[in-house]
Parts: structure tokens; sequence; C-alpha cells
């Protein structure tokens, strides 16, 4: 698939087949996703955490959803906990965690969607689970590495529902 026609053509789904993804094609993505760019040449900032399980990946997304009801702070942007028929990981079948410094695991983080989308996997970042995800407990029991914060969350699998592409407004240039 052409880089631009990846770019523009990727999707956040939030509806997935409960198909599970095989494994090779999970560590081919993460390669792929691997391929960013490190601060320093030779660097592994990032480890990546694989979940899989329709219904073990739901579970977690229910505890997630729990603990954000509970421990939310206080602001806007915290009304899809009360949102009816919420779902954290949307039914995906495989859940992927980077972990590491911020700016290296979204850089990572765009390669991985970008990766999945030309493989024929859906992918959507979701912020939901963050505040659950970092929690000490959460972190052994996902065997996030313990010098490593987790940073960015995915669900991937193949596309139940693809959605509309979203108009976007012309990003602001600011020529200096």
């Amino acid at each position: 698939m052409d880089v631009i026609a990846a770019i523009h053509g990727r999707r956040s789904v939030r509806s997935y087949q409960p198909t599970p993804v095989p494994r090779q094609l999970i560590e081919a993505i993460i390669s792929d996703a691997a391929q960013a760019p490190p601060p320093f040449r030779g660097m592994v900032p990032w480890a990546f955490n694989v979940i899989e399980g329709v219904e073990r990946i739901a579970a977690l997304g229910e505890r997630a959803l729990d603990h954000a009801r509970k421990h939310r702070p206080e602001g806007p942007g915290w009304d899809w906990v009360q949102r009816p028929g919420f779902k954290v990981f949307w039914g995906a079948p495989a859940v992927l965690v980077i972990s590491g410094p911020v700016d290296d695991c979204c850089r990572a983080g765009q390669n991985l969607m970008l990766s999945a989308h030309a493989r024929g996997l859906a992918t959507c970042w979701v912020g939901s689970p963050m505040l659950w995800i970092t929690t000490p407990e959460v972190r052994a029991e996902l065997n996030i590495l313990p010098n490593l914060t987790p940073v960015a969350v995915f669900c991937l699998g193949y596309a139940a529902a693809e959605p509309e592409p979203v108009p976007h407004e012309a990003p602001r240039i600011v020529w200096s």
C-alpha cells in the first residue's frame, strides 16, 4: 500500500470481528512500529505488551471503566465514563500497549497504525484505559516493565464496520 494512501485511508475503528489476529502478523506490525526513529542510534526506548482474547480484553475494559468512574480527575473530558454502552476496547481481539518515553512511543504508535492498516487490520488509539493501566497493580498484572511508562494503547483486529472518512479542516500553518 502506498504510504500516502495509508495515511489518508486509515480510520479509528470502534467495532471489531472476534477473529483472533495471528501472532506472526502482530509481530510483523510491532517490528514495523519499532522502525520509528529512536532518540539516539541503536537505542530501544520502548517495549510492546500484547493482550489477546476478546473476553479477557472486554473484562479488562470493564475494570478500566470502573476505575475511571471512581478515580477520574475533576474537569471536562470525562463524560465518556457515563456514556451508555461505552466499551473501552471496542470488542477488539488484541490490544497493544507501548511503554517508554512519550515522544518515542507516539512515533512508534503512528507506524503501528499505518502498518496494521496496510496489512488489512484496523486499529484505534484509545486513551480511556490510561488512568487504570498506569496503576502499579495493573502494570504488574500486564507485565509492563517497571522502568517504562505505558504511553499508548491500541485496539487491533479485523474491522466489523469501518467508519466513513471524517472531513478534516486544513491545519493552521504559520510561516516565520
